[in-house]
This record gives C-alpha cells, structure tokens and sequence, in this order.
C-alpha cells in the first residue's frame, strides 16, 4: 500500500520521543536486505538521510555504492569495509573544475583552457591541469581528495529525494581513495544541515545524552572535534547533563553540542537516556551505604589535587600505555553518573568533574610519548625530586605539572 504524505511527518515526530528505537528500526530492516544478499535496499532521505547512513554503513562495515537522487541530481557515495573512498557527481557544480575555481585555485582563463582540453581529448581532469602547469603533480592527489569530500559535503543540505544501496560496488583499484574517518566528514558537513531537522533528529535540548566509554568508540569521539573548545564536550554526555547543561558549562553554542552529539549518536557511539531513569539509578544507589561513597569519592578529589598522574591512576611509573587506558577506563566508569547514582551526583558534581578532568589528562600524558617523557623529567627534577625519590605522595600536583 502506498505511504500517505502524513507518514514521513508522523515518522519524525516519534523520532522526537526515541532516536534510538526509531532509527534502529528503520535502519536494521536495510542492513538485513544487504546482508540477505538483495539487489538493493532503498529508502527515502526524509526518513533515514546522509549522516544516518554513513554512520550505519561504517558501523555495519559495508561495502558497496550508495546512490542518491533529489530531483534531477544524482551522486554517489562508495564504501569499502564502511570508508567512504570515492564519490561522484552529475551536477556540473560539483566538477573538480568548478571547486578549483570556488578555492581560487585556478583563474577564469584557466578553467576554460582546461575545460576545452578535456573536452577534447577526453582524458582526466587533474592529468590536464598538471600537463597545462596549473597544477603541480604533488598537489594532484589532495585535490582529487577535496573535489571527493566537496561532493559528500554537499549531500548533507539534501531534506528529499531517495536512496538505494547496490551491494559489493566498488570504485576500482586505480582510483584515488578518500583518506578522512567518516565521522569526521560528517562532523564537518553538519554545518550545512537543516538546524530544524537537527533539532527534529535530537528532540529537546533538555534531553540528557550518555556516550559509549568503550575502547571501540574511542577513535569516533576523537573524530568529531574540530577546535581544542570542543575537546571536552563528548566526555560531559555524562546521562546526567542535557544539552542546554553542556553548552553552558563548555561556554559553546549550543548548536556545536547538538553537531557533536548527533554525529556521535549516527555512529552508535551516544544513547538517549530514558525518562524516569535518573529515579531508577537513585534506586539502586539507594541500597548503599552513601556515606560511604561520599568518603571515598572526596578522598579521590584530594589525590587528584595532590598527587601525580601516576598516583591518581593507581599505576607504577613503568606502567605501559595499555595499562594506563585500562586504570582509566576502570576509574572513570567506577565515578560515572549511572554507578554513583543522581543524589551523589548532584552534590559532589564539582569534584567529581575535577577527578574527571584530571584522569583524562593523565590519559592524555601518559599515553603520548613526548608528553610523558617531558613529565617524567619534572617529576624527577621538580621542586620535590629532593623527597624520598620513590615516593609518590610528595610529587608535584598534574594541574601544576601541566600548566607550567
């Protein structure tokens, strides 16, 4: 039977209520085609668009070419092993040409000496540019990168139009290949995305998000950063601050966390939490003794103030990277809001964020090498070198360490 137009309307209205369910639904049905071996799985940009479908397509590893068409335009994206590596384009807008021209990188008479070239000959664009001297040979391949990534940027402005998969269609062995993380260039191509269909995406802004701490999620988050002020949004989607709490307390737009967030949650990588969850956490953390909680998170504030990186992780000094991220993860889980429940939560949130930023600047340090080796000389040669050299209580506080 035929969908009626309420339908796409009826469909992001529930999306509001549950990203979650709603997207899972309308995306595992498409996967599942692909995985049965159909020709193609199709669907409408109105209900599942470009983000959402970059996100599932890295997420579920595929391969193959997704096409789109809105109105007379069609382009496509290819995947291999869910990277993005090459895309096309038949809107003269999108030839390479034409973006050398938006980049200033050629000049009017040089488009068109090009573009008669190619024209008559029929080679490749970038061979002609290279041959006429417009182009030097090493600027060919980050060119032919950009003129790919300009064409994936532009899909995310589409709101109609359809889309189908063809499994298992590759680009060819002799094209140049994408370089970026999709979650990168999903980040980025936000900016030209419906800010009402946004907010339609993520429902209100007082809705409380909470980000995947595991390892396999790691490489996302760090993706989806674009400036150092944004570095600590993705570790405050804590299921206990909204949005609106976010953007305050990181003293960004509020539209920087709403782009964070959606590209986080299309790669699987950020949940909704529920209504009436919060009360059932605060059930179970009423089953402990709180006193004791209190006692033990205050005393992790007071090494996180006083004692090394070293100290504050539980780690020796010859502990390994792999060690460091392991104590990290441990820690961080142990203060996170679902495992101390809301109560605690509330009242101790400023130490606690303390005892947050101080374990992920331990991770930071420790784990880059040239970081760690520069601490590890001012732990020795700091101003308490001089104290029992095996002592770690009496070694500089990281705040300290790290701003001076």
């Amino acid at each position: 039977m035929k969908p009626s137009s309420e339908e796409p309307t009826r469909l992001l209205g529930r999306l509001a209520e549950n990203i979650d369910g709603i997207l899972d639904a309308e995306m595992s049905s498409t996967l599942q085609n692909l995985a049965d071996g159909e020709a193609k799985a199709e669907g409408d940009l109105g209900d599942v668009d470009v983000p959402l479908l970059m996100g599932r397509m890295f997420t579920d590893g595929a391969t193959g070419r997704l096409c789109l068409r809105s109105g007379k335009v069609e382009k496509s994206v290819y995947f291999e092993a869910g990277l993005p590596v090459m895309a096309a384009s038949a809107d003269p807008a999108d030839r390479m040409l034409a973006m050398l021209m938006r980049e200033s990188a050629i000049d009017t008479r040089q488009y068109a000496e090009a573009e008669r070239l190619v024209d008559a000959t029929g080679r490749k664009v970038g061979a002609v540019l290279v041959d006429l001297g417009f182009l030097r040979s090493d600027e060919l391949l980050p060119a032919v990168r950009r003129h790919y990534e300009s064409i994936v940027l532009t899909l995310f402005s589409w709101e109609a139009g359809r889309w189908h998969i063809e499994p298992d269609v590759t680009a060819g062995p002799d094209r140049t290949r994408l370089l970026r993380h999709p979650a990168a260039l999903v980040r980025e191509g936000l900016a030209g995305y419906p800010a009402a269909r946004l907010a339609v995406r993520l429902g209100d802004r007082k809705n409380v998000l909470l980000l995947d701490n595991s390892a396999s999620v790691a490489d996302i988050t760090e993706q989806v950063v674009l400036e150092r002020a944004e570095s600590r949004i993705p570790t405050l989607f804590d299921g206990v601050r909204s949005v609106e709490d976010i953007a305050r307390f990181a003293e960004v737009p509020e539209q920087t966390v709403l782009r964070i967030a959606f590209t986080l949650f299309c790669f699987g990588a950020l949940h909704s939490v529920e209504a009436g969850a919060a009360a059932r956490l605060g059930g179970r953390a009423g089953l402990r003794d709180l006193g004791i909680d209190r006692e033990r998170i205050q005393a992790r504030h007071a090494l996180a103030i006083e004692s090394d990186y070293f100290t504050v992780l539980g780690l020796d000094r010859s502990a390994d990277a792999i060690e460091v991220r392991r104590a990290h993860l441990r820690l961080t889980k142990e203060i996170a809001p679902e495992n101390i429940g809301p109560e605690l939560w509330h009242e101790l949130r400023a130490p606690l964020e303390t005892i947050r930023e101080v374990l992920d600047e331990g991770l930071r340090i420790l784990c880059t090498p040239i970081l760690r080796s520069a601490y590890e000389f001012n732990l020795a040669h700091g101003p308490d070198a001089d104290v029992e050299a095996d002592s770690r209580a009496a070694t500089p506080s990281p705040s300290v360490i790290t701003k001076g």
